[in-house]
């Protein structure tokens, strides 16, 4: 574990972590009001729109957002004692996070794209396409209780660290 950065350092890292987070979340919420606009209206023209605003938003907020969301957490849990494995809540962030960027990727991505190939056309994966969104929020939403609360303790692999009076020892 590198756990070599200094309180400053370490500050910045939440902050951007932080700030990159939220804005992946804004963008999902976005995400949600357009899927649900889109599935709901009549209008073609607002419907196409809504459709395409969704494929804008995801090339250049959601995913950027996603990647570096995952990376700064990452890199906060080897430069910290939270560790990227040691404190459940921190796995628990971690896998659920990589679960929102594959089903984001496979399933709402793709749905995304079909209803933008259809024009105007009402989308057949309208209400998975505003259900995916939802489930993301929810992810989001959950991720961030458990930043706050720190549940469930440490995990069975965590490190185990050598007492100092054996490395002074030694």
């Amino acid at each position: 574990m590198l756990r070599t950065v200094g309180k400053r350092t370490r500050q910045l890292l939440v902050f951007v972590h932080v700030v990159v987070s939220l804005g992946w979340m804004g963008a999902g919420a976005a995400n949600v009001v357009l899927t649900s606009t889109g599935s709901v209206t009549g209008d073609v023209e607002l419907r196409r729109a809504c459709y395409l605003l969704v494929s804008t938003i995801d090339l250049w907020l959601v995913i950027p957002g996603a990647f570096l969301a995952l990376a700064t957490g990452v890199v906060l849990s080897l430069v910290t004692p939270w560790g990227l494995v040691t404190y459940w809540w921190v796995l628990v962030k971690l896998v659920l996070t990589v679960a929102v960027i594959l089903y984001s990727t496979f399933f709402v991505g793709v749905w995304v794209e079909q209803s933008v190939a259809l024009g105007t056309s009402p989308s057949p994966v309208a209400v998975p396409l505003v259900v995916g969104p939802l489930v993301s929020m929810a992810a989001f939403l959950f991720m961030t209780w458990a930043s706050v609360a720190k549940p469930w303790g440490r995990t069975p692999w965590r490190r185990r660290r050598t007492p100092r009076r054996v490395l002074a020892a030694a």
